[in-house]
């Protein structure tokens, strides 16, 4: 029997399995010069075949890399089919609820990235924190943890899982960030997102008092609404006006916001727009009662400044179609804009004879170059136009503030432009004696705490005496200032110097008085200036 065509076959096989054997070895050569030594070095020295460690491995990555393209691909289509979110943008009053409540989320678990930012809630903080000498030491506030930028977190509500994404991106026009939280959810609705966030919005609402946001028109290549500030919402009864004139403003308000008012306005093709006028001399609460009010409606509040240089007419036009549905919009000191319309000339008086003084040219360029430093860029025609212009926006509350109401146009605070006119005055003596009262009662926290603050210690200085004592020394308080001199932001300032101590106010008063007295007759308004 022939075997020679055996072993030639078999030699072929051996050829053929050496050569498999060598191509990975051939392959890392190429790619790692002088691999061949060291693997013969590793194969004398330690008995180490690296080619199959190098197989092992390649094998384990492109098992993983084949399983990581199978899970991205499954992935994408439940996320493409299955999977409902809602987004939530910064410059939404709900963004900062969602933030604070997925931080609580955050502090419960233990996740890889997350950004710090310091944390200034007082309400977190002890006011025990003072030496020896009784002296409050500000205690540094400590860090608080949210979800980084770019990346996924999961939590869960209700036994459900939700993933939520925060990213920021530039908004349409490319001219400023915006930053965005996205909640999604394993869902063919969004209604599970949607209670998790009434789930939110009511855990803020249980945590904390009633807030007002207020936003102000900042300038990044266009105008934009940006939250400047979320405080406390101030008590009505805290602002200093007759109580009649508040019952009025709120019945209106409240009547001017009920969506049945609204389709009574649209039925008779009246505009739905509300303005009202807060007029009367600094520190008499216009102000305060702005901001009182927005916390009566939960309403949030919209600050313009019409002084501002850059401000130009389509800015304000742009910034108030933005306006959500309903908000006070709050024109502070309109007189001090400068209002005036376009087709106003500058006048400059002429000498008798109609020859003009050699330097009254340079008075009147010194003139016009004041003019111009004290008003805007706004006239008061495209004031108008944004107001109830053809294009105006509908359903806000329009409050304006002046100290001098002699100095605006007509046209400005005619009816349908300003349907409420308000006056506020010195403080009179029963709104004196409400301030006193107000000073010093106690709050029912601090009747249950016997005087203290949270967990602080009794303060030895206080020296609040009863309801019927206070009522008395309000009384005596009040009957010693003249009708109509002090405006309620005085009569508080002076108040809160003594504000531990109702009886030193009454001690001190005269003195305080009779200065501030023969400040107003002279003129001066710095209380001793000479």
């Amino acid at each position: 029997m022939d075997f020679s065509r055996l072993q030639n076959l078999q030699y072929e096989l051996n050829s053929t399995n050496a050569t498999a054997a060598n191509l990975p070895s051939t392959l890392l050569e190429l790619v790692v010069p002088g691999y061949s030594t060291i693997s013969q070095l590793a194969f004398r020295l330690l008995g180490i075949d690296i080619g199959v460690i190098v197989t092992g491995w390649a094998l384990i990555f492109g098992c993983h890399a084949a399983w990581r393209y199978l899970y991205d691909l499954v992935q994408g289509y439940f996320d493409e089919y299955y999977t409902s979110s809602i987004q939530v943008h910064d410059d939404d009053g709900l963004f900062d609820d969602v933030k604070a409540w997925l931080s609580e989320q955050q502090n419960r678990k233990s996740s890889r990235k997350l950004k710090a930012v310091t944390d200034y809630d007082d309400n977190k903080k002890d006011d025990n924190v003072q030496d020896e000498q009784g002296i409050y030491k500000y205690e540094v506030p400590m860090p608080r943890y949210e979800l980084s930028y770019g990346t996924d977190d999961f939590f869960f509500h209700n036994g459900r899982r939700f993933k939520v994404v925060r990213s920021s991106v530039k908004d349409e026009a490319g001219s400023y960030m915006r930053e965005t939280l996205e909640i999604y959810c394993y869902a063919r609705t969004a209604e599970p997102v949607k209670d998790v966030l009434t789930h939110i919005r009511q855990w803020k609402i249980n945590r904390e008092t009633a807030m007002t946001s207020v936003y102000r028109a900042l300038s990044n290549g266009s105008r934009y609404w940006s939250r400047q500030s979320c405080r406390p919402s101030r008590p009505l009864q805290t602002v200093s006006l007759d109580q009649q004139q508040k019952d009025d403003i709120v019945e209106d308000i409240n009547e001017y916001l009920r969506p049945a008012t609204a389709r009574w306005y649209a039925a008779r093709g009246i505009p739905h727009r509300r303005g009202y006028l807060f007029h009367g001399p600094p520190g008499t609460g216009k102000t305060s009662l702005s901001f009182a009010l927005a916390g009566v409606f939960g309403l949030e509040v919209y600050c313009v400044s019409l002084n501002d240089k850059d401000l130009t007419e389509s800015d304000l036009c742009m910034l108030f179609n933005d306006l959500p549905d309903r908000c006070i919009v709050l024109l502070e000191d309109i007189d001090s804009a400068g209002l005036k319309r376009e087709e106003e000339p500058v006048l400059v008086e002429m000498p008798e004879g109609g020859n003009a003084d050699p330097g009254s040219s340079k008075d009147a360029k010194t003139a016009t170059n004041k003019t111009d430093s004290s008003t805007g860029s706004i006239s008061l025609s495209a004031l108008l136009n944004v107001i109830d212009g053809a294009a105006s926006h509908e359903g806000h509350v329009l409050i304006m503030t002046t100290n001098t109401p002699g100095q605006l146009d007509a046209a400005l605070i005619r009816p349908g432009r300003v349907d409420l006119q308000v006056a506020f005055t010195f403080a009179t003596q029963d709104q004196i004696h409400e301030i006193f009262k107000r000073m010093y009662s106690q709050t029912p926290e601090e009747q249950t705490s016997g005087g203290r603050l949270s967990n602080s210690k009794p303060r030895p200085v206080s020296k609040i005496p009863d309801s019927k004592t206070l009522e008395g020394m309000a009384r005596k308080f009040a009957q010693q200032f003249p009708a109509d001199t002090f405006s309620p932001a005085e009569i508080q300032g002076y108040l809160l110097m003594r504000k531990k101590n109702p009886q030193k106010a009454l001690n001190d008063l005269e003195k305080w008085r009779d200065e501030i007295l023969v400040s107003k007759k002279n003129g001066k308004r710095l209380v001793g200036a000479q």
